[in-house]
């Protein structure tokens, strides 16, 4: 299957957007949106423009697999935007994307000051969790 993939690193405060080429080759960060009143309409807005196909949601699996707190706050993020377009959602595996962001931020010399704006993480965290998909079985 071809065409757009939006992922989306959904937090508490923030929310990291990435999306695919049309090909499903590569992920970029595209944004990150404050999480409030507007964020389901801003999302819906980016899908409708970018021709997304596809919605990749990172759900953040408790150690067993399990899902914690966090996990049904971002399911339940999953059902409000699901009530709201007909396009597929997948939660995925979001482990450890964040840390790989900030390591990436680190090894490309940012300085701590630029590193602590939590939405350069965000974004980041984003792209590696669809460039995971994008590279995986899950394409």
């Amino acid at each position: 299957m071809k065409g757009r993939v939006l992922g989306v690193d959904y937090g508490s405060r923030r929310v990291g957007v990435a999306l695919s080429d049309p090909l499903r080759v590569l992920a970029r960060a595209l944004t990150t949106l404050a999480n409030d009143e507007t964020l389901l309409d801003s999302l819906l807005e980016i899908i409708r423009t970018e021709e997304v196909v596809l919605i990749l949601v990172g759900m953040p699996y408790a150690p067993d697999g399990g899902m914690g707190k966090t996990a049904r706050e971002v399911q339940r993020f999953i059902e409000a935007l699901a009530s709201r377009t007909e396009i597929p959602i997948k939660p995925w595996d979001e482990s450890q994307t964040t840390r790989q962001a900030q390591q990436l931020l680190i090894d490309a010399g940012m300085k701590r000051s630029r590193r602590r704006r939590r939405e350069n993480l965000d974004e980041i965290a984003a792209r590696i969790m669809l460039q995971e998909f994008l590279d995986g079985a899950g394409s």
